[in-house]
């Protein structure tokens, strides 16, 4: 017997069965929004997601109605065909638009079911999603997928895009009302890059984790010489992982961690993972202030150890300190010694003293030596020379004694020539 048409339905006794009434998609509710037409809708307790079908669909398109001709889902036939079938109630544009199911989440999916690509199950892409979201949600990760407006939008397109859910998430990128989700939640699109890949890819999300881990593990022995302990790797690589830090921010908190002195704001996961733990923070810079110091300045005006460290802090994270630290010298040691030029460097003009001391005395005189200031003080020749040939007298300098023996010797036949004219 030939399938059963509008035309011949009122000749058949009893009418059609619609007690056998089926409808073309499994697992999909026939519902019919007044003044759109018909839909398909998915319930999936927490939400529904409805299916567009073009406007121009009758029941029969979609079932095994009968099949009518020529008509319009509005009319009076096909209004009596849905009451027979036990299609529910006609719902309302506004009923519809506000979420006809009372509590549940209404997600309106812009597809038709008829263009899902081919072997696509809009019924099974749904149900698939929607436990691979109860898996995750629980996972450290799952802000978004805990979001309702989130779930609904990525669903929407997942089931537009038969199941594709590159092509669903790059799609989503694209509207409004993600973006209006991501300032709702306070969170990043590089924190969401980073859920979407653990979601999406976990065997690539792994190997990034990998990668920041020997990043920083690296940065920390070749930079600042010096081992981290895995609970504070562990948690770099895991928040640069998961969008949480940037690369640069991460390699910002291990700098804060070996260098005290850097100014930075440390993260409280980072200070939780280094609690009990002791870091040897790094001696960067300290070797060159005592070296600028020693260029500079008299080694009395020297800075203390902890000053050390702190300008060696201040040199190593702002460009212009050391500039600003040598101007600082200049200056330090022209208050004490304003006799020479303040560009002149201290350790030249010691150099030339402990050099003209070395040739009186034949010996080498220490920094730290009296008579080395004296001489540095005087600034003058002559009275440098007499000072160090009487200090050399005074003190039974042998050298100094054969120095005045020779001048002596060689003055004979013109005059004898008195201690008092070899010292001065």
């Amino acid at each position: 017997m030939d399938e059963p048409t509008i035309d011949t339905i009122d000749g058949m006794k009893g009418g059609f069965d619609y007690s056998n009434f089926e409808g073309d998609y499994e697992g999909q509710e026939i519902i019919y929004v007044t003044g759109e037409g018909y839909k398909l809708a998915i319930d999936m307790g927490s939400y529904t997601y409805v299916l567009d079908l073009p406007e121009d669909y009758l029941l029969s398109d979609i079932s095994n109605s009968p099949n009518r001709d020529k008509g319009d889902h509005s009319d009076d036939v096909e209004a009596k065909a849905r009451a027979d079938a036990g299609i529910r109630a006609d719902i309302s544009q506004d009923s519809f638009n506000s979420g006809f199911l009372g509590s549940d989440v209404l997600i309106s999916v812009p597809v038709s079911a008829v263009d899902l690509p081919e072997g696509a199950n809009a019924v099974d892409i749904a149900t698939n999603f929607a436990q691979s979201v109860k898996r995750n949600r629980k996972r450290i990760t799952s802000k978004l997928l805990n979001n309702d407006k989130y779930i609904g939008l990525l669903t929407s397109e997942l089931i537009a895009t038969g199941g594709d859910m590159k092509t669903a998430t790059a799609n989503i990128l694209e509207t409004d009302a993600y973006g209006a989700i991501l300032k709702e939640l306070g969170v990043t699109q590089n924190q969401i890059d980073s859920e979407r890949m653990e979601f999406t890819d976990p065997e690539q999300f792994e190997k990034n984790y990998n990668t920041y881990y020997n990043l920083f593990s690296r940065t920390a022995e070749s930079q600042y010489g010096s081992e981290l302990p895995d609970t504070v790797v562990d948690y770099l690589a895991t928040m640069t992982n998961k969008g949480w830090f940037s690369q640069q921010e991460a390699l910002t908190q291990l700098n804060g961690i070996f260098d005290p002195y850097a100014n930075i704001i440390m993260d409280n996961g980072v200070i939780n993972a280094l609690e009990g733990i002791t870091v040897e923070t790094t001696k960067i810079g300290e070797q060159e202030v005592q070296e600028l110091m020693d260029k500079y300045l008299p080694a009395h005006l020297h800075l203390s150890a902890e000053d050390i460290r702190k300008k060696a802090g201040d040199i190593r994270n702002n460009a212009s300190a050391k500039e600003a630290f040598i101007n600082e010298l200049k200056k330090e040691r022209y208050q004490f010694y304003d006799m020479y030029d303040e560009d002149i460097a201290w350790s030249t003009i010691v150099s030339s003293k402990q050099q003209m001391a070395k040739g009186v005395l034949g010996q080498d005189i220490k920094p730290d030596d009296p008579l080395l200031d004296k001489l540095v003080r005087m600034n003058d020749v002559t009275k440098e020379l007499e000072e160090l040939r009487g200090y050399g007298l005074n003190a039974g300098n042998q050298k100094v004694k054969n120095d005045l023996v020779s001048a002596m010797s060689g003055t004979f036949g013109e005059g004898i020539v008195t201690s008092r004219s070899f010292v001065g």
